[in-house]
């Protein structure tokens, strides 16, 4: 079940970048980073005093005919995704997501909303004093949300961006410091970042 969700996501991001390439339309890479927060972002459970940890980072590729319609392959970071606390451990979370692109272009602004499919890997290390096993786990996920394009060049400009992520399947994690177990991972991540246009 994991391999086919990996192969799937794989070809819904390599199926972005081909497409691009054959509509010759404007093509973007985005560098971001930005904070996780809501849901189960740094959900730090009273029993267990921690810090919170909201920090996310990745990369879109994508393109879009016209300034109106477009595809989007994005992958994102979350480092101690949970918290950070000595009963933790490490734990993170990693999203992989294809999306579809739908913007209206004003000159050198560009709001656009967003929305599409993909995986949400989590990953918790064993509890070095023995309360929880490890976790590592994929689930399918949706992803939406929107934001604005505002370009300073021809080529460079940056993208304020808000979305919603949750994961399409219960996650089975018993150990109460998490608050996982037969429940639906979910999220928001506000981010800003980098346009390079070509």
């Amino acid at each position: 079940m994991r391999s086919r969700l990996r192969h799937v996501v794989a070809f819904l991001l390599f199926g972005t970048l081909a497409t691009a390439t054959r509509a010759r339309a404007d093509g973007l890479i985005v560098p971001f980073f930005g904070a996780n927060f809501g849901g189960d972002a740094a959900d730090c459970a009273e029993a267990v005093p921690c810090s919170r940890s909201p920090l996310t980072y990745g990369l879109g590729l994508g393109f879009m005919v016209g300034g109106v319609v477009g595809l989007e392959g994005e992958i994102a970071h979350a480092p101690h995704f949970f918290g950070e606390a000595a009963e933790r451990g490490d734990n993170y979370v990693l999203t992989a997501m294809a999306n579809v692109l739908v913007g209206i272009p004003i000159k050198a602004v560009r709001p656009y909303a967003v929305g599409g499919i993909g995986l949400v890997h989590t990953d918790i290390s064993k509890s070095s004093s023995g309360l929880y096993d490890a976790l590592s786990d994929n689930r399918l996920a949706l992803e939406v949300g929107g934001g604005l394009i505002g370009m300073f060049s021809q080529y460079v400009g940056i993208r304020g961006d808000l979305r919603y992520v949750r994961t399409l399947e219960e996650i089975h994690f018993p150990a109460t410091q998490f608050d996982l177990n037969d429940r639906h991972l979910e999220f928001w991540r506000g981010s800003v970042g980098v346009v390079f246009r070509f």
